[in-house]
């Protein structure tokens, strides 16, 4: 091995350790068993544009943004992409389908220059069989995509501005859970959140408007400062 590609791997794997204890798939899992699971990621480099999962392949685990971001959607018959979900750094896609030996329904795409970390499937199971803080963590993980997924289902029922009110009071949360007034920033462009929201990036705008003139809201860019918490709940009902 290369000096070079020596002080790449030393790199890589301390990126690794310092990603996964951050993961909420791993609080509480003991250093130790931590500390062997690092040794068996691995890292992903990748530039904006390129395409992390393509549909109908298999997963080889999950996935753990470090850093940058990631649009997951799925494509209907028409061949027009839906985004289901924008993933942030620390966060982690792919668990359901890679535990269970599925192919990838979804498309995943860097939306920036991005790293991710690989956990290996036989890994997570192995590690399930041995630390039952973990499965437990990891059931809590997908219990909550659960609810997101009929919050999804939920939406799709929902006007613009209710859809919009939900997306950013769970920023909102996010960001601030004691329910106090806030400033979020969209994780990504407006284009991006009106995909995601299912609604034209023009709709988005109108909408944004009508919620800063109700003073529920105040918007510079991407900057949202939520002025009325329980106003804008009000709204998604």
């Amino acid at each position: 091995m290369s000096p070079k590609t020596a002080t790449n791997a030393a790199l890589e794997q301390r990126l690794i350790q310092g990603l996964l204890p951050r993961l909420r798939i791993f609080w509480g899992v003991p250093a130790a068993s931590l500390g062997s699971l690092t040794k068996q990621c691995w890292v992903l480099t990748a530039p904006r544009g390129t395409t992390l999962v393509e549909r109908g392949a298999p997963l080889p685990g999950v996935f753990a943004l470090a850093y940058g971001s990631v649009k997951l959607s799925l494509r209907g018959e028409d061949d027009e992409a839906r985004v289901v979900s924008l993933v942030s750094p620390g966060e982690t896609f792919g668990e359901a389908r890679a535990l269970l030996g599925r192919v990838s329904r979804s498309e995943a795409v860097a939306l920036a220059d991005s790293k991710l970390v690989v956990v290996p499937s036989s890994a997570i199971l192995a590690l399930m069989d041995r630390e039952p803080r973990f499965a437990r963590a990891l059931v809590f993980v997908l219990a909550a995509r659960n609810l997101e997924l009929l919050g999804e289902v939920e939406s799709a029922t929902q006007r613009g501005a209710q859809r919009l009110a939900s997306y950013l009071g769970a920023l909102a949360e996010g960001a601030n859970g004691n329910g106090g007034d806030c400033t979020v920033r969209l994780p990504v462009s407006k284009t991006l959140v009106a995909a995601r929201l299912g609604l034209k990036k023009e709709t988005l705008s109108r909408l944004l408007r009508e919620l800063a003139t109700r003073g529920l809201i105040a918007v510079a860019n991407r900057e949202v400062r939520i002025l009325d918490r329980p106003g804008l709940a009000a709204v998604t009902r």
